[in-house]
């Protein structure tokens, strides 16, 4: 398959079914979609030097939703539709709702792929993760402080469920103790104390509890997807909330609870729409040069937050 479009809410399962196309591939090229698809259209055109195939990921590839493309884009996309290069792989990835009838979206499910992916919530992020923990004896007690610990996100609790490999054997027993002692309440509350902070710019505060998470050695790339989860939520609001939808109907669409969405009104106005897709895009930047190599993580998030406040 030449072409894929992803769209998801989730890196983890992002970066998974990424794996699985490419072959774990080293011959990969990263763009963020910045109103730059020549540029992109253009490399994908490159044979490659060995005649072995090109990965091409696109991310934030919005205009599959409200977003358009210029009427150039658009001839130089419909273009490159009709006659890929066959030495290419090109891949657009969105985190934004999709409009199964946008003409991209209709284009490539009929002749590549379209592919969903949704973190499971609720029941069902339960039994995923009963599943992902079968290979320890866990009891039900312990999943549900990992999940509730993790504020319910999939990506978050993924990145716990990583540390145990390295902690315990197979079928060994992981007890509450030892899950509290993994995933610390202290830090969970923390996690929550910074994305209030962020949000509600408060830069003060802000740093003071980054400098509290990094010393207890809690991950930068944790804060990054969290953060991110924020904006997205944040940037879902606003543009449900700009076409009128009740507070029923929003809950509804963005699978939240009454307390989370009160959270989201409250800090709505300390961040404009404009502004929220700028950091998620900024993020994604940052996110691509970590796992590059080119930054280090620490101060590629610190610079984050200087940009954020200022």
């Amino acid at each position: 398959m030449q072409v894929y479009l992803i769209a998801t809410d989730s890196k983890f399962l992002l970066d998974a079914e990424i794996l699985k196309i490419t072959h774990k591939s080293t011959n990969c090229m990263t763009y963020v979609y910045e109103k730059n698809l020549e540029e992109i259209l253009e490399e994908a055109s490159y044979l490659s030097l060995f005649g072995e195939t090109k990965y091409v990921l696109v991310k934030h590839a919005n205009f599959f939703g409200k977003d358009k493309l210029s009427e150039k884009e658009s001839k130089l996309l419909e273009r490159y539709l009709e006659e890929p290069n066959l030495q290419t792989v090109l891949i657009f990835i969105t985190y934004e709702p999709i409009d199964k009838r946008n003409k991209w979206v209709t284009l490539i499910s009929q002749k590549y792929a379209f592919i969903q992916l949704e973190a499971p919530k609720n029941y069902a992020l339960t039994g995923e993760i009963k599943k992902m923990m079968a290979l320890y004896k866990v009891s039900d007690g312990a999943i549900k402080y990992l999940i509730e610990a993790s504020l319910n996100n999939y990506d978050l609790i993924c990145n716990e469920i990583q540390k145990f490999s390295l902690l315990f054997k197979p079928h060994e027993e992981i007890t509450l103790a030892q899950m509290k002692d993994i995933v610390p309440s202290n830090v969970n509350d923390n996690l929550f104390k910074f994305t209030d902070a962020v949000l509600g710019r408060k830069m003060g505060e802000t740093f003071k509890i980054y400098q509290d998470l990094l010393s207890v050695k809690t991950d930068v790339l944790q804060l990054f997807n969290l953060l991110l989860r924020e904006f997205r939520l944040l940037y879902y609001y606003q543009i449900l909330a700009r076409k009128n939808y009740s507070k029923t109907q929003i809950l509804e669409q963005l699978h939240l609870r009454d307390w989370q969405l009160d959270k989201i009104i409250r800090n709505a106005s300390f961040n404009h729409l404009d502004d929220l897709r700028s950091y998620m895009l900024l993020l994604a930047k940052m996110d691509y040069q970590i796992k590059a190599g080119k930054v280090d993580k620490n101060m590629a998030f610190t610079s984050f937050l200087l940009e954020y406040f200022t």
